[in-house]
């Protein structure tokens, strides 16, 4: 077991000075785990911190949130809790083992030691811990040689079903493959690729898929983990498709979800209708490219989302200028309205929206420039 010391004593983060102070002076066995040791390893800033206690984590939880006054959340069926507090947030655990009674299902969960503890973990960089007990302050626990792992830019799984028992595992080694330029060790590539043509990420219900996919999005590497996810076969996505997604990551979301079974993913209802127009979006392109007059590219983009207008011009940036054209559109107030219609005794009412739509294209194409002369074009429209 590799073992060496830490200056995180030194660390001026005032949460982090007070969760290590706290447990210092507490009788808890507890660790820094995952990845806020990978994270300081690697010299990059870590806003969450990750504990472990040796012990009831959530009763050490209620008693270090007395100390930092923050938000705490439990989950007494896995033993955690999370403690939100300014911009950080201090997830804390007990120290468990797992055990999955089925592929891709939630675990079980049994109190174990630290050692344990991280031999359930996903990745060996991942299961990496530092003591901040009194006893033995700053002592490294890496009983699976993450930090050689880190000098050598791996990913490698603990154990050989590991990509079998969560196979959102598979996500997670995409997006740290990606985040880090890390590459996949071997062996956890071929059993990465061996669990994919099983179709283990099937197996996993829809809302743990967003999860994961909402993650790499929020990544600055997401289009390569986008891209890792086809070509690990992943996902049956057309690469076609990959070379037309938006360069924002906003849209390159709603772009992937749109090319996604829509019945496995659970959307809400606003949602479900700006991936539905991401999903159209080349033949909305294909309009738009098309359209000569104002009142043809309003009529092309006024039904569609705004995230999905807004994605045009970075999928096609000739397109620009005729979505800025659309924004000014949408400004212009009609020159005539309903009560107009009403009052010069225009029937049947079912038929005031196409009249309306008809005025306020000629008046975007410039035919009718007031409100006079829209009034004069109605009085044309009812006499024929």
């Amino acid at each position: 077991m590799g073992k060496s010391r830490s200056s995180a004593r030194k660390k001026k983060k005032s949460v982090l000075r007070k969760v290590i102070d706290f447990f210092v002076k507490s009788g808890y066995h507890a660790y820094l785990v995952g990845g806020y040791v990978r994270d300081t390893t690697l010299g990059r800033d870590s806003v969450d911190i990750d504990l472990v206690v040796e012990g009831d984590g959530i009763i050490a939880a209620k008693e270090l949130n007395a100390r930092l006054r923050g938000k705490l959340t439990t989950h007494p069926e896995f033993g955690t809790a999370t403690i939100s507090i300014d911009s950080h947030r201090v997830d804390l655990a007990s120290a468990r083992t797992e055990h999955y009674p089925l592929p891709a299902h939630l675990p079980h969960v049994f109190p174990s030691t630290i050692v344990e503890d991280l031999n359930r973990r996903d990745f060996t960089i991942n299961a990496i811990a530092m003591s901040i007990s009194k006893e033995n302050f700053g002592e490294i626990f890496d009983p699976f040689e993450g930090l050689s792992d880190i000098k050598k830019k791996l990913i490698r799984i603990l154990q050989k079903d590991s990509f079998i028992d969560d196979p959102t595992r598979i996500f997670r080694a995409l997006r740290y493959k990606n985040r880090f330029t890390f590459k996949l060790e071997d062996d956890t590539e071929r059993l990465m690729k061996e669990a994919n043509r099983k179709g283990m990420v099937e197996k996993l219900s829809g809302q743990r898929i967003l999860n994961e996919l909402q993650l790499i999005f929020e990544e600055d590497t997401y289009l390569e983990t986008a891209e890792d996810l086809v070509r690990y076969g992943v996902f049956d996505i057309k690469r076609s498709d990959l070379r037309s997604i938006p360069q924002s990551s906003i849209h390159a979301h709603y772009f992937f979800l749109s090319r996604l079974n829509q019945q496995r993913i659970p959307l809400a209802r606003e949602t479900q209708n700006i991936v539905h127009d991401f999903r159209i979006i080349s033949d909305i392109i294909t309009k738009l490219s098309k359209a000569n007059k104002k009142s043809t590219i309003f009529k092309v983009l006024s039904p569609i989302a705004q995230e999905a207008i807004e994605a045009i011009p970075l999928i096609k940036p000739e397109l620009k200028d005729k979505v800025m054209t659309f924004y000014k559109l949408r400004k212009i107030k009609p020159l005539v309205t309903g009560l107009d219609l009403r009052r010069h005794g225009v029937k049947p009412v079912t038929q005031y929206g196409r009249i309306l739509r008809q005025i306020h294209s000629r008046q975007m194409d410039g035919d009718l420039k007031n409100r006079r002369q829209a009034l004069k074009y109605l009085k044309d429209l009812k006499s024929r």
